[in-house]
């Protein structure tokens, strides 16, 4: 009776296994190939030209040019991309790291990280961070952008279409409402008022710019040219202000700011004529709304200008300005 079941249950075994009906899953512990190809890896997997798992890899995969996984329980590291579509661990790559669902962990580029969501994780890279649903995280990079934030940005832009909440640190901080926590140079929302100025002025004589208006605060970013003269060889300057204004009318506001000049001079370095210098300026100003996209305003203000090199002072000025302003948003 007994060597009739083990007959039966060998039987049945050998009839089973060629089915793929197998009581437990093949699995490749160890693999070091120039093209490693294998089903599902618990352990290390190692391609010198790409390493792929095509349902699991639990461990570490490496590839000399690319790694791609179904699933990802561990660590990728290669030398341009990395693809999974789920992760949770570790990605590493030069060029670009790439998830197509949710993940948790940590993608580390030197380029570009993309994820379908980040349930809670980390983008770190050199250039842009994308993920297309909700970040739940910190994105740090020049670009980043989330669909749904709720964690952190930093970089030199930031972007993201909601906010429930969390904080954008940059030098341009962008959402498409009005509750997000910004810190930079200039924040952006719905609300924001964008004007074009065109002016003229005794410091630098022809500038451009673009106002940020927000509900009482204002950031402007341009630049000026011939801070030196009109008779002198081409000078110019980048500047930043910072202020608020006071409406005092449906088309009358006046306004205070402090700005930050950075001036170019173009000119081989001496005490008379420096190479360069910077300028802490202060400004009063007197807006008048002519239309609904053109208005007009007067400023007067005083610069305090300096060397870089020795911080000595090299003259002060009374800032008169006038020009115009076009709403571009």
């Amino acid at each position: 009776m007994k060597t009739r079941q083990i007959l039966k249950h060998t039987v049945l075994a050998c009839l089973l296994l060629p089915m793929g009906l197998q009581a437990q899953p093949h699995h490749t512990s160890f693999n070091i190939s120039l093209f490693g190809h294998s089903k599902s890896v618990r352990g290390l997997h190692v391609g010198l030209f790409s390493a792929t798992a095509k349902e699991q890899m639990y461990g570490v995969q490496i590839g000399g040019v690319t790694n791609a996984a179904g699933s990802v329980r561990g660590v990728q590291i290669t030398g341009i991309t990395n693809i999974a579509h789920e992760a949770n661990g570790l990605q590493v790559a030069s060029l670009t790291n790439a998830c197509t669902s949710p993940m948790r962990g940590v993608q580390f580029s030197g380029i570009t990280n993309i994820a379908m969501g980040v349930k809670r994780g980390v983008q770190f890279s050199g250039v842009a961070n994308v993920c297309s649903s909700s970040m739940r995280g910190v994105q740090a990079a020049m670009y980043n952008y989330s669909d749904t934030l709720s964690g952190s940005q930093f970089g030199f832009i930031n972007v993201c279409d909601h906010h429930p909440r969390g904080v954008q640190v940059g030098i341009i901080n962008i959402s498409k409402d009005t509750v997000a926590h910004k810190i930079g140079l200039v924040n952006v929302n719905p609300k924001t008022r964008i004007d074009v100025m065109l002016f003229g002025g005794n410091i630098t004589k022809t500038n451009a710019a673009v106002r940020f208006r927000n509900h009482s605060t204002y950031n402007i970013i341009g630049f000026g040219t011939h801070y030196m003269g009109f008779d002198e060889k081409f000078s110019g300057a980048l500047f930043y202000r910072i202020g608020q204004y006071f409406p005092l009318s449906e088309r009358i506001s006046v306004s205070g700011d402090l700005g930050y000049a950075h001036i170019e001079t173009f000119q081989k370095n001496s005490d008379s004529k420096p190479e360069r210098l910077y300028s802490l300026q202060a400004r009063m100003n007197l807006d008048y709304q002519l239309g609904k996209l053109l208005g007009a305003f007067v400023t007067l203000g005083y610069a305090d200008t300096r060397y870089y090199c020795h911080n000595d002072h090299y003259r002060s000025r009374l800032i008169v300005e006038a020009g115009i302003t076009l709403k571009a948003k």
